[in-house]
Formats: C-alpha cells, sequence, structure tokens
C-alpha cells in the first residue's frame, strides 16, 4: 500500500458511517448532540463491537417505539458510543454514573431525531408521491458518488492508479482488486457475512431516512407557522428589545460589531467602521521560501548597518553590508517577480479598467477568484478608528481614501489586492425609516424561529413521554463498558 494512513483515516470514515460500528467518534467540529443517527440494518455474522459483547447484544431488537416508529438496539448503541467517545476524548471520566446519563442523553436524541416522523403522521402530513420519488433518486446518487469515491480511494491504494476521480476507468482486474480490498476491510470490522452491498444498501436508507425527515420538517413548519403573523405593536416592541441589545453590546465592545455586521440586521453602529470591496488577487501556488528567508536576513543586515552608521566605526563592515544586501534585494526582486509577475499585471489590468470606466463591482466579477457561479462583489467591514485585529493591511489602504474611491493595486499579505471605500458608517442608530421593511422581515423571521423551537421542544416531551423503551436490550451497554477496557 502506498499510502497506509489514507486507507486507516477513510476506514474510519466508514465507522462514522455504518449504524453497527463498536465505537463511533463524532466530527472534532460537530458536537454528540447535533450527530444525527443512522438507520439498522441487520448485523452480519459474527458482527461484534470493541466495547461490548456480541453475544450479550442484539443489534436488531426493538429497544425504543415512537407510535410505528421501531428504534433498535443497533442505533442505541450507535449513539451511545458517539457520547462515550466525544466525552471521553474531552477527559470525561467513565463511570457508572456518567454512562448511565449517557444512556438517557441517547434515549432522548433518539427520540428527537425521530419526532418529527411521528408527529408528521399523528397530523396526517405525509409526503407527495413525487417528493418521495426525488427522495429515492437522490438517495440513489448520493450512493452511487459515495461507492464512487470508496473505489477510487482504494484504488489508488491498492492498484498502480494515481489520482483516480472516476471508478469507471478501472479495468475489471482492477475493479476485483478494489472490491477485495474493501470487503477484505468490511469483514475485519464487522465479520464475515458483511458486504460491500450491505454498506451500501446502509448508507441507501441513511440518505433517504434523513432526505424523508427534512422534507417532513419543513411540511411541518409550514403547518405551525402558517397563522402566525406579527402586528405593529409587536414589530416595534422586537426594534426597541434589538436596538438596546445592540448599543449595550457595540458601546460595551466595538469589536462585536466586526461579526454582526456580516449576517444581522444593524440597527446601530459604533464609531470608526466602514465598509469596503476588495479586488483580491492571488499567485498560484506558495512562494519560493528563500523571499522570506532573504528579507529576514535582510532586515539585520539593516539593523546591524544602522548601527554601525550611528557609532561611525568599522567602515569595511559596513561596505561589506552594502553589497550582500544589494545581492539579497536583487534576487528577492527576482524571485517575487517571478511569483507574483501574472497577478501585478493583472493588477494593473483591473486598475486600467477602472480608470477607463469599469465598475468596481465588475471588477470585482471579473478578476477575483471562485467558481464560476460565485458572486465576487461581497463587502467587507474593516475598523478605521484604531487596530483592526482582522484586516489591518486592508484597513490601512482605507483609511487614506474618501467614500467612492479606490487605491491602486497593493501587496498585501500576499496577493494584490485594490480596495474601495464604499463609506465611512455613521455611527448611531441606523435610520429607522430607511429599513423598516428589513425590520419587519427581521421580527417576523426571529418570532417564527423562536414559535417552532419552542413547539420542538413540546413535541420533544410529549414524544418522551408517549415512547415505549424497553430499556433491557440495551442497559447492559453501560456495564460492558465498565467491564472491558476503554
Amino acid at each position: 500500500m502506498k499510502h497506509t494512513k489514507r486507507i486507516l483515516a477513510f476506514v474510519t470514515a466508514i465507522l462514522l458511517l455504518l449504524p453497527l460500528a463498536g465505537c463511533l467518534v463524532p466530527n472534532e467540529n460537530e458536537s454528540a448532540t447535533e450527530a444525527a443517527p443512522s438507520g439498522a440494518v441487520p448485523a452480519p455474522d459474527g458482527a461484534n463491537s470493541s466495547k461490548s459483547d456480541a453475544s450479550a447484544f442484539d443489534f436488531n431488537a426493538v429497544a425504543i417505539e415512537l407510535g410505528d416508529i421501531k428504534i433498535t438496539a443497533g442505533e442505541v448503541q450507535t449513539m451511545f458510543d458517539q457520547y462515550v467517545s466525544m466525552f471521553y476524548s474531552y477527559g470525561s471520566e467513565l463511570n457508572a454514573e456518567s454512562l448511565g446519563e449517557f444512556l438517557r442523553m441517547t434515549e432522548e436524541r433518539l427520540i428527537e431525531y425521530y419526532a418529527p416522523l411521528w408527529k408528521a403522521e399523528q397530523l396526517g402530513i405525509k409526503l407527495a408521491e413525487e417528493t418521495e420519488a426525488k427522495i429515492a433518486a437522490d438517495a440513489e446518487k448520493a450512493v452511487a458518488e459515495e461507492r464512487n469515491e470508496l473505489l477510487c480511494m482504494f484504488a489508488e491504494e491498492f492498484t498502480d492508479l494515481e489520482s483516480v476521480t472516476d471508478a469507471s476507468v478501472l479495468t475489471e482486474e482492477q475493479l476485483t482488486t478494489v472490491l477485495d480490498a474493501i470487503g477484505d476491510e468490511l469483514r475485519e470490522m464487522f465479520g464475515e457475512g458483511y458486504t460491500f452491498d450491505d454498506y451500501l444498501a446502509t448508507r441507501n436508507q441513511d440518505y433517504t431516512l434523513s432526505m424523508q425527515l427534512d422534507e417532513v420538517t419543513e411540511l411541518l413548519k409550514e403547518r405551525i407557522l402558517e397563522d402566525l403573523s406579527l402586528d405593529q405593536e409587536a414589530v416595534d416592541e422586537w426594534y426597541e428589545t434589538a436596538l438596546e441589545a445592540q448599543k449595550t453590546k457595540y458601546d460595551a465592545s466595538p469589536e462585536e460589531f466586526y461579526y454582526d455586521a456580516q449576517d444581522t440586521l444593524i440597527l446601530y453602529a459604533p464609531d470608526g467602521f466602514a465598509r469596503v470591496q476588495v479586488i483580491d488577487l492571488i499567485p498560484d501556488g506558495e512562494p519560493d521560501e528563500k523571499i522570506e528567508a532573504n528579507r529576514v536576513e535582510m532586515a539585520a543586515l539593516e539593523a546591524e548597518y544602522g548601527m554601525l552608521a550611528l557609532n561611525g566605526s568599522n567602515p569595511e563592515r559596513a561596505a561589506a553590508i552594502e553589497i550582500d544586501y544589494a545581492a539579497l534585494k536583487a534576487e528577492t526582486e527576482a524571485l517575487e517577480d517571478a511569483y507574483y509577475g501574472d497577478v501585478r499585471k493583472k493588477g494593473d489590468e483591473a486598475y486600467a479598467a477602472l480608470e477607463n470606466g469599469l465598475s468596481f463591482e465588475d471588477a470585482m466579477d471579473a478578476y477575483n477568484l471562485g467558481e464560476a457561479d460565485d458572486s465576487h462583489t461581497d463587502e467587507r467591514v474593516v475598523y478605521l478608528a484604531g487596530v483592526d485585529t482582522h484586516d489591518e493591511e486592508i484597513a490601512a489602504i482605507a483609511r487614506k481614501l474618501e467614500p467612492g474611491t479606490y487605491s491602486k493595486p497593493t501587496l498585501v499579505d500576499g496577493a494584490y489586492v485594490i480596495v474601495k471605500l464604499i463609506e465611512r458608517i455613521p455611527a448611531g442608530v441606523v435610520d429607522r425609516a430607511s429599513i423598516e421593511d428589513d425590520i419587519r422581515a427581521a421580527a417576523a423571521r426571529e418570532t417564527k424561529d423562536s414559535a417552532w423551537e419552542a413547539q420542538l421542544d413540546a413535541w420533544l416531551e410529549e414524544a418522551k413521554n408517549a415512547a415505549v423503551y424497553h430499556r433491557e436490550t440495551y442497559e447492559m451497554l453501560t456495564d460492558l463498558y465498565l467491564n472491558s477496557e476503554y
């Protein structure tokens, strides 16, 4: 194998996806409560868990009943293992009390996950046939993409092929080799009898359930919120509350405005902020390491030369420094010309186009990098009244501009930029009349979000009380962990 670590990483990814994995570790950026459970599938012959005795645990036993929904012991174990792994990685102690709490958390999370399907059934909400058909097609497509990714990954490891992105290029012999390798990995993890087709069938169930839940949740949300409306008094109350909150927040910590301005309706602005647009030209690849090394050496020579000049001593050393410095400067400029030459040229072209009447938005669209359907005209907020800890070099350029004007191409942090100052944001309360429609929309959105969250909380409590728990099918998980090495 050429890259054993990659295979191990991918095998770990499989473990994260399969409901029968003995110990699933959530993504480090995802909390355990956000990890969605997978649907259960029949356990293969000989399947086992690194944390439990398979002979004492029936993966397919019905663990929790929620109406017609049957949650299996295998699903409980998967979610339970996610909690254990997450909290163990944070240094939490695993004892009878903590494991019991994880099990109760697992029950609640699974019920929360399935509650929309249960409530939709109670309310007579069903997905249209065309929606079900689309879900089936989308799930099949997702599985096909995942199958292709797996085949390509293993092809790079177990054949002579490199950088494979399309499994259809594999010969029959190569495909057989890859399938055998995948099968070996699956059997090693889940026992004899578990096949690649079993894995893909499981993934199809997972994708289908996830998509069904998304669609059903939207229908429920529409049903619950369809009659919710806000009168003027409610809008005014929302505005006054939100305005006071922003005043308190930004007066105490202007830095917070930087974050909120990206996606929050601004009702109040602290002093010293501005809105800018930037043409950002980034070279391909990485610069030659000698550029930075030379600059460090040149800075040291400058410091030494300054001390010599100040003291008026050792003219021979001063002359040598001048020679060395000139050589380093010439080499560095040559390396920078090679690396920055194309983007410097594009910067000059963009600046000339602006001078000839091209709008800044059109110039951003034409010269900023990104996908073809991306918008490159997004604005940034910078802080002009003090040190901008996020974008100081851009802010430094903006400080020299008047609203509506733009800078010449300037090298900033490895890229050539042209900065346009749109406006210095007026400090104080934003004129309400100018954003009244936005205020009404924001008030309605937040009110609906709050109402929906409250409804979900109520349904969860209702579902927890309505559920039938067969704890005898999974309570042994805590003992199995306590009696085995973690």
